[in-house]
């Protein structure tokens, strides 16, 4: 029965897995430098919340842990209303080591929250605004991907960036 337990867990751990650490919750280098209110839905968004701006390339970061068996971590970004998913790229790692890191990447201006230009390894520089017209609002998430090609559950951030245009 030991043996049986041993095995087991031998084959789970060598699934991976992925989880967002919220913590700090994504960033980006866009950050509202007062309060905006949002035309669409009369929603106040606090001074200090990070957007993503839909008509200027941004930066943005996203902190998470890893498995042992986890080869590979899936960046996504999801419509906060209608929850279309959007695959970003992926950010290999080493299945042998758990881990945890800061993914920073770009999404391209004019197509925010879809796509991805590539992942970086230094850390964004935040750039206050102060005027915005806000489009939607999406949130970002990881899939752990293990050396098999086995795709886990796709784990969402509980922050929720707005997509505006930044003027």
């Amino acid at each position: 029965m030991m043996l049986g337990a041993v095995g087991l867990s031998a084959v789970l751990a060598s699934c991976g897995g992925v989880a967002i650490d919220d913590s700090q919750g994504p960033r980006s280098q866009y950050q509202l430098a007062t309060d905006a209110r949002d035309t669409n839905t009369g929603k106040v968004i606090p001074k200090g919340t990070y957007v993503i701006c839909d008509n200027k390339s941004t930066d943005v970061e996203l902190d998470v842990n890893w498995l042992v068996g986890t080869s590979k971590i899936n960046l996504l970004a999801f419509g906060e209303y209608y929850g279309e998913g959007r695959y970003l790229d992926t950010y290999q790692v080493d299945p042998s080591t758990g881990g945890s890191g800061t993914l920073v990447f770009t999404i391209e201006k004019g197509v925010a929250p879809q796509n991805l230009n590539v992942v970086k390894p230094q850390a964004i520089i935040v750039t206050p605004i102060t005027n915005v017209n806000v489009k939607g609002y999406t949130r970002l998430g990881a899939q752990a991907v293990n050396a098999q090609g086995v795709a886990g559950t796709i784990q969402q951030s509980d922050y929720v960036f707005p997509v505006v245009d930044c003027l």
